[in-house]
């Protein structure tokens, strides 16, 4: 029941595993790992009731405390040249493109929580896919939840929900291969519902996975019985995307667009698309760290691309698009600490969105975006990400402040190391007067006076801090709630 308790009380946003066997030809009925809001849980399948009633979340009263004041910032430490004129060799290399290959091939070696969509197997148990999709209604059918229009939701709908997935009679499901043609949201369920805790929590969506843009490439396992959406599983992460967003294709033009050596990279937090070469008739806004094939580079700085569409008939074509250089760059970008600075300073003040809704970042789709850029594919959530680097340190729990901040500016290494507490990736910048430095998407800081009131400061975008963000509530701070720190390196 402990587990019960957890999965309810803990602010979930629910990944599963890689449930795939990844050799070809082969598949696969093994369990799963639920991966809950930065705590994973071993998930038995048992037939326990996922939920504690009294949890006192829907109990509290809510106390707005406004938005936080980020204190001990200067105006220049929110410019990432600062932060870049205290490293000595800002422009050193850390890993090479080929090293950065080899990364990849290790996290996918070593971590359960990416799926290696290039060998993916031929086939998938079809049990495990039901089991899988029985556990998430679970979650969300014994739970109480409501709208976006603040009303409860029927556990009919809910069931509604499941009853419309289509399971194939067979053992084994064949997979497809598809990419996305627009923009489109990963989800839990397949259901465009908000499913929210409580008001305050408008902005947070359990529904939630992640969200997607053009081009990404995604294996196909299951879809709804109105064919309205489609269950996918990307390198991140497992859910539904409408149907509409994605068009299927073979495997070798599945490939293809995977290996493509001619490519750009989106730089900026998003770039224009536009059907033009004179960037006048828009199409979409693709975001940092999208990959695109290149067709032609014209003289005036524009970069002519091809995007996959999808015709009436439901076939998958390319178009041309075109794009302004100032915002992209052919290949991945060289993976220094001054280029990691300047790519994460650009989504400063960019608004925080849960999973991604809406094409803003949350603090671990920020970190994905920023090291994307790279070419350093990452798992989707906060303990997986933290799990992805070289040199990980869980950080001694009974120290005082100072010795805590000495440990990590002794662990760390400015724009390549990453920082975790249960929930929550940030970005270490460097230190001021021996005090770690942050840059993090951050919904907020919440704490109980008492069991029944639950305060909330706001703060919803990109920001850079010191740690001292929640000291002196109940919870503490960010200092003081910090278990591991790491570095996105090789091994040696």
């Amino acid at each position: 029941m402990k587990f019960i308790k957890a999965l309810v009380f803990l602010l979930p946003i629910l990944l599963i595993s890689s449930i795939y066997a990844q050799e070809e030809q082969s598949f696969t009925d093994r369990d799963y790992v639920f991966f809950v809001d930065g705590e994973d849980f071993d998930e038995a399948y048992s037939d326990d009731i996922p939920v504690d009633e009294n949890d006192i979340f829907s109990n509290s009263n809510f106390i707005p405390n406004g938005p936080i004041i980020i204190k001990d910032v200067s105006r220049k430490m929110k410019s990432a040249g600062y932060w870049i004129s205290k490293i000595k060799n800002p422009d050193k290399e850390i890993l090479t493109q080929n090293q950065i290959k080899a990364k990849n091939k290790e996290l996918f070696k070593d971590l359960i929580y990416l799926n290696n969509i290039e060998t993916f197997p031929e086939y998938v148990s079809t049990a495990s896919l039901k089991r899988q999709q029985k556990q998430i209604f679970k979650l969300f059918y014994y739970r109480k939840y409501i709208d976006g229009s603040f009303n409860t939701i029927n556990k009919n709908y809910v069931n509604d929900i499941h009853n419309n997935i289509k399971f194939p009679n067979s053992k084994k499901i064949k997979t497809k291969y598809a990419l996305a043609t627009s923009y489109t949201d990963i989800r839990l369920m397949p259901s465009d519902t908000n499913f929210l805790y409580d008001k305050i929590t408008y902005d947070i969506d359990r529904l939630q996975v992640s969200s997607i843009d053009i081009g990404t490439p995604l294996i196909a396992l299951l879809s709804t019985k109105d064919n309205k959406w489609t269950f996918v599983v990307s390198y991140s992460a497992e859910g539904w995307v409408k149907t509409k967003d994605i068009a299927f294709t073979s495997k070798q033009t599945f490939s293809d667009w995977i290996n493509e050596k001619n490519f750009i990279v989106v730089t900026n937090t998003g770039t224009d698309i536009y059907l033009n070469k004179e960037l006048t008739k828009y199409y979409d806004f693709i975001r940092m760290s999208t990959k695109l094939p290149i067709l032609k580079k014209f003289d005036n700085n524009i970069i002519c691309v091809k995007i996959p569409k999808k015709t009436n008939k439901d076939n998958l074509i390319f178009e041309k698009v075109y794009l302004n250089g100032e915002d992209i760059n052919v290949g991945y970008l060289k993976y220094t600490q001054r280029n990691v600075l300047q790519q994460a300073f650009k989504h400063l003040n960019s608004p925080y969105s849960w999973g991604g809704y809406n094409g803003d970042p949350d603090c671990s789709t920020f970190i994905r975006q920023v090291f994307g850029s790279f070419g350093l594919i990452l798992p989707r959530n906060s303990l997986a990400q933290i799990k992805s680097g070289n040199k990980q340190t869980t950080l001694k729990r009974k120290t005082s402040d100072s010795e805590k901040s000495k440990e990590i500016i002794s662990k760390t290494t400015p724009a390549i190391s990453i920082l975790y507490l249960p929930g929550h990736i940030m970005l270490y910048i460097g230190n001021e007067n021996d005090t770690p430095y942050i840059i993090h998407a951050i919904w907020g800081n919440e704490h109980f006076i008492n069991k029944k009131e639950r305060v909330v400061s706001f703060i919803n975008k990109v920001v850079v801090s010191n740690l001292n963000i929640g000291k002196g509530t109940s919870k503490g701070s960010l200092l003081h709630r910090v278990t591991k720190v790491n570095t996105l390196t090789l091994r040696k």
